[in-house]
């Protein structure tokens, strides 16, 4: 996840060494759900980490805590607020919190097989995620069904990310076709 961090890494978290400290709190409050990690011969080249439930502000801040000792609330609410802008509430449901690959195996099937096993481990229900408007990932996710249905834009978003904002998308649940008698 760290490799090559991400926008909104590099724009809202204090430290990148805060930043692991941080993810790896939070995935432990929030509680993983369900977790999965691509290796290949060992090496970790990408995981993906989905849940039915969201994470709470309690949580955060437990995470803001031990990223970066106890003024870490603080910290991150001066540098982070511009994320708060475009914040998107996520529908109830499984919601696929991050998928990440390792920037030197990207375009070679490991983001496809990671959201594959995401989309069967959930089943026949929809599944949701949150973005920014910009992830080249989107191209993948729409790939697999998903579709924007809702966005959100402000201008100090971008000015601190490049981005423009973010967007929830969903893939719904597979239709599922009845015999007529």
């Amino acid at each position: 996840m760290f490799a090559e961090p991400g926008v909104e890494q590099l724009a809202f978290m204090p430290s990148i060494a805060g930043a692991r400290r941080f993810s790896r709190a939070m995935w432990s409050h929030a509680g993983l759900g369900e977790f999965v990690v691509a290796d290949d011969d060992g090496e970790v080249v990408g995981f993906a980490w989905w849940s039915e439930n969201g994470i709470s502000l309690r949580d955060g801040v437990r995470a803001a805590v031990a990223g970066w000792g106890p003024p870490g609330p603080i910290r991150l609410a001066v540098k982070g607020w511009p994320r708060q802008l475009v914040e998107i509430p996520m529908p109830a449901g499984p919601k696929l919190f991050e998928l990440q690959v390792h920037p030197l195996r990207r375009g070679n099937g490991v983001g496809t097989t990671l959201l594959r096993h995401v989309i069967n481990m959930v089943g026949r229900g929809p599944l949701s995620l949150t973005t920014r408007t910009d992830n080249p990932a989107r191209r993948l996710y729409e790939g697999h069904g998903f579709s924007v249905t809702a966005e959100k834009l402000h201008r100090a978003y971008e000015r601190r990310t490049g981005s423009r904002g973010r967007i929830v998308m969903i893939r719904p649940a597979p239709e599922t076709t009845g015999s007529s008698p």
